[in-house]
């Protein structure tokens, strides 16, 4: 099967990173074309990409909607020359320059509350969700197929001892880029401080790794609280450093405001730690399945340290094991695994 994935952006976000793995798994038995509209690239993401995966950088600078004719030539002269079975868009808008195909196109839905133009003229919609789904379904009258996010579970090492040695820092991470509007790293910075405050002796570092224009903003907060020493900014990591090292730290929060889905948790559980996400749709899908990890209540730091607190006490008291805080059997990640992600797809391009 020949298959053309368009997306508009290459940096390091959920979708981007779930694609790049996507597209690896599907051309062991396909023929994969990946167009990229614009200049904003990831190079180290770029590289992790098959070789047996045909790349098209368009390299497109600015507003795509101020050069609508010149990337409509550049993606029809592309795609004629490929002549795909399918093109799956990542992005609503990409619609348009692929409209003399419209029989072949497919989108996926990354997240809830995304703009629905041109969602009906797409011939199928995939959503990672049943959060997605049903979003995409009242606000857009749409029917899609859910077809979850997946990672490459078995390259990411796994936490096998869930006890603190004395005068160890109790180490949280988050990874998302650097957007509280939607993470809710302030919301996280004011846990730590809430923390603090009941627990002055308390050893914690959170640590945010991403990047993001917030970066200052939340270096602010951090400042506010005296928590320079506890708040840690560590920037981008690749793929391959989050496989080897997440394992690292003791807990993995996602305080989200808003999310589709949450592939940080997946990661999170593949590298067997407990995981704290926000109560909504998309994260509590993953955690009831699982029946692991905890929820907590979305923009509220008070629960988030509480929860926290709970996890910290079950690593004092070495008693993690006996909670539901950890993944009890690593299988039940399988329907989360990026192989099961690139098969779903296959079998359901064409499929009514």
């Amino acid at each position: 099967m020949k298959i053309v994935h368009a997306i508009f952006t290459f940096m390091t976000g959920g979708s981007e990173t779930m694609l790049a793995d996507m597209v690896n798994r599907q051309c062991e038995e396909n023929s994969i074309s990946l167009i990229i509209v614009k200049d904003l690239i990831n190079k180290e993401l770029l590289k992790s990409i098959d070789s047996r995966v045909n790349i098209f950088l368009l390299d497109q600078k600015g507003d795509p909607k101020l050069h609508f004719f010149s990337i409509f030539a550049k993606i029809n002269a592309t795609v004629a020359a490929i002549n795909p079975d399918v093109i799956h868009c990542h992005d609503n808008t990409l619609f348009p320059f692929f409209i003399r195909w419209r029989r072949k196109t497919c989108i996926t839905v990354h997240n809830v509350s995304l703009p629905i133009l041109f969602l009906k003229q797409y011939r199928k919609v995939f959503a990672i969700s049943k959060a997605v789904q049903a979003d995409v379904r009242r606000r857009a009258k749409i029917n899609s197929h859910i077809v979850y996010n997946g990672i490459e579970i078995a390259e990411y090492k796994q936490r096998t001892t869930f006890s603190l040695d004395a005068g160890e820092a109790f180490k949280i991470v988050q990874i998302s880029r650097l957007y509280p509007q939607q993470k809710g790293q302030h919301i996280a910075i004011e846990a730590i401080h809430l923390l603090k405050q009941q627990y002055p002796e308390l050893k914690v570092r959170l640590y945010f790794i991403g990047e993001g224009d917030a970066l200052s903003e939340l270096q602010t907060i951090a400042e506010h609280y005296h928590l320079q020493n506890e708040i840690v900014f560590k920037g981008q990591a690749d793929r391959s450093w989050i496989k080897n090292h997440l394992q690292d730290y003791h807990l993995l929060i996602q305080p989200s405001l808003f999310e589709g889905f949450g592939l940080t948790v997946i990661e999170g559980f593949a590298c067997g730690l407990p995981v704290i996400a926000s109560n909504l749709d998309g994260p509590k899908e993953i955690v009831e399945y699982l029946k692991a990890g905890l929820l907590a209540e979305p923009n509220n730091a008070q629960d988030l340290a509480g929860k926290i607190l709970e996890v910290y006490k079950a690593y004092i008291h070495n008693s993690l094991s006996n909670t539901n805080y950890l993944i009890p059997n690593k299988d039940r990640l399988k329907i989360f695994d990026v192989r099961t992600t690139a098969q779903t797809y296959i079998e359901n391009y064409f499929h009514h």
